[in-house]
């Protein structure tokens, strides 16, 4: 009595954790041009002297499909190579792309959201008075080439702080 008891306190767990959940994979429409093996150039545009730095990007399906996983990393002459995390999804409810973007130079991740316009994925951070709000874009050039910039607001213009020419490299 006791085991059928046990087995039908997890079975109403289970159902419980999986309403709500659709088990098969998420599509996360517009964005495959993203996926695969990518090798490119970063030039910086700080306003000092001008840096470019060999990129990787390598974008990938996550955590059961539901995300887009990207390992970035830049390596600029006399500095160890960067070490950065993207997790992009699509939220259904809200209409929009979110971003959590996790780097080896912060505690926390940067949190951003956005659309697809005319083939660019646009994302923001929060404007919440304390922090820079950055816009990251990310667009398909060809099937062998995209771009990803990224800027900050500074009044009413946005000062674009680099941006990455990205050409599909080697599979693994």
């Amino acid at each position: 009595m006791k085991s059928l008891f046990a087995l039908l306190a997890i079975c109403t767990v289970v159902n419980l954790c999986a309403q709500g959940h659709d088990s098969s994979t998420a599509s996360i429409p517009g964005i495959s041009f993203m996926k695969g093996r990518w090798v490119g150039k970063q030039e910086f545009n700080t306003g000092g002297a001008p840096m470019v730095g060999e990129a990787t990007d390598n974008v990938a399906e996550a955590i059961g499909g539901r995300y887009l996983e990207e390992k970035l990393s830049t390596s600029l002459p006399g500095r160890k190579a960067s070490d950065t995390r993207h997790f992009l999804t699509f939220d259904e409810k809200s209409g929009k792309y979110r971003a959590w973007w996790f780097n080896d130079t912060s505690v926390a991740p940067t949190e951003l959201s956005g659309e697809l316009k005319d083939g660019k994925l646009i994302l923001m951070t929060e404007d919440n008075g304390k922090s820079p709000v950055l816009r990251a874009t990310y667009e398909k050039v060809s099937d062998s080439q995209f771009k990803w910039t990224l800027a900050m607001k500074r009044g009413a213009d946005w000062q674009e702080l680099f941006h990455t020419v990205y050409m599909r490299g080697p599979e693994r």
